[in-house]
């Protein structure tokens, strides 16, 4: 189904952080959360009332009325539309099967969340984690820190200044010590929101250094001190929430660094196969 009018209005318009902050709350819910006040979008969004009308008003609605008229009659469209009826009737009964109707469930919440993607906001973290000044450090919650480590590992081969903070017992703190405008933070945070997470991304604000976060669709409230958030479905047959889009947003981001920093990061993957290929020659063979 083609995305609707004002749905790509919404995606392509925001360029600020906080014009960015308005749009994904928007996108996420699209439409039912156009049809809520001002207040509470702005709430969401962690922005001001009257940034929500600034946003609103850069993309053609003077008043906010008008904004709401235009959603809901973009869904009509959609729901009267043909295509749609013949796919409604169309769909089936999902598979008895919890192997397949876990691959079908994670199919769907990849398309969903591509569907939902806002590049500016993509695009925004892997300019921060390009920078060459910039100290990159990751971490995230009892869940998730797992995939912090993983974008750490693989930052680590194309650029230098990464580095993964795990969460020990009684939290590190020690990595806020020497925090500052130099330092990139990055923090995976999925419900049940973790609060030493949240108090380590409030320390890290003061520091004046940057927050980028990956969250589900509920949003952590680490969003509030934020730069830009990537947030991802979560629904699972299994008692724990998928990681799955989750997964694909660190392959995206990856591949994304990699294109930005193509001549050092290949400089530097080179550099590690040499150390690898040292390394292997330099090992006793072991005796059969």
């Amino acid at each position: 189904m083609a995305a609707p009018a004002l749905f790509d209005r919404i995606r392509t318009e925001a360029r600020s952080t906080a014009e960015r902050k308005v749009a994904s709350i928007l996108l996420e819910g699209y439409p039912t959360r156009a049809l809520a006040t001002v207040e509470v979008l702005a709430k969401q969004a962690s922005v001001s009332a009257p940034t929500v009308l600034r946003f609103l008003a850069k993309i053609g609605f003077s008043r906010f009325a008008d904004f709401q008229a235009a959603a809901i009659a973009d869904v009509e469209r959609q729901l009267g539309s043909p295509l749609n009826n013949i796919r409604a009737e169309a769909s089936s009964e999902p598979p008895e099967h919890i192997y397949q109707r876990t691959l079908l469930m994670q199919a769907d919440a990849l398309q969903v969340a591509a569907g939902q993607a806002m590049p500016a906001e993509f695009d925004a973290i892997v300019d921060l984690l390009v920078s060459p000044r910039a100290t990159i450090k990751l971490l995230g919650g009892r869940y998730s820190q797992n995939l912090a480590q993983r974008l750490a590992t693989q930052l680590g081969q194309l650029r230098p200044s990464v580095a993964f903070t795990p969460l020990m017992l009684g939290f590190a703190y020690d990595a806020l010590v020497d925090a500052g405008p130099q330092d990139v933070f990055v923090i995976f945070d999925y419900r049940r929101y973790q609060s030493e997470l949240l108090t380590f991304a409030r320390e890290v604000r003061r520091s004046g250094a940057r927050i980028c976060l990956f969250t589900d669709i509920w949003r952590s409230p680490i969003a509030e001190y934020a730069d830009a958030v990537l947030t991802s479905p979560d629904a699972s047959t299994s008692p724990f929430g998928s990681r799955v889009v989750a997964t694909a947003q660190i392959e995206a981001i990856v591949a994304a660094v990699s294109q930005r920093c193509r001549d050092w990061s290949s400089d530097r993957l080179a550099r590690i196969e040499e150390l690898r290929k040292l390394g292997a020659a330099e090992t006793p063979a072991k005796e059969s």
